[in-house]
């Protein structure tokens, strides 16, 4: 799996029913199909985000780049879909763990060998019931709770910042 550069056409992976700003964010358990669908915004000329496409699968996007700590905050939005019951999925025969694994793998490798990022950090909200394996499997390890980190089913809910260090 490769990261390549956005284009405009990739345009339709920036949308989908996930948690804003979330380290891996798949559509939570119980979103409602009434809910509005969250969308990223398309790069800007910042020098501390840049944002990757693994086309026609997710977005990758690193933001908040601390380029003298080497450090970002991390973010992955599959595309819609894509997961237990996409056609697509099951033709090419990914299950949804081997699928979000890879694009973290994916998203740390791009991270750490060509952005020359030591430590990478993003959000996790527990009330969404998020995969963690593939975050787990990556490196990533829990660091924090943020209590009332984010709206979430009509509640305040709590969020978890979970990171990585790179060594060597």
């Amino acid at each position: 799996m490769r990261l390549v550069a956005y284009r405009s056409s990739d345009a339709p992976l920036l949308t989908g029913y996930r948690l804003p700003d979330e380290l891996l964010g798949v559509r939570p358990a119980d979103w409602s199909d009434a809910a509005e669908p969250h969308r990223i915004s398309e790069p800007r000329e910042r020098r501390d985000e840049r944002l990757y496409v693994v086309r026609d699968i997710a977005y990758v996007r690193y933001t908040e780049i601390d380029w003298a700590s080497g450090q970002a905050r991390l973010e992955i939005g599959p595309r819609a879909g894509k997961g237990r019951d996409d056609p697509d999925a099951r033709e090419h025969g990914e299950r949804e763990g081997d699928l979000l694994g890879a694009l973290v793998d994916a998203a740390v490798t791009h991270g750490r060998r060509v952005l020359n990022l030591r430590r990478l950090h993003g959000w996790v909200t527990p009330a969404a019931r998020p995969p963690l394996a593939p975050l787990r499997a990556a490196g990533f390890a829990w660091e924090a709770v943020v209590p009332r980190g984010c709206w979430y089913a009509g509640a305040e809910v709590e969020r978890e910042i979970w990171g990585l260090v790179a060594h060597g």
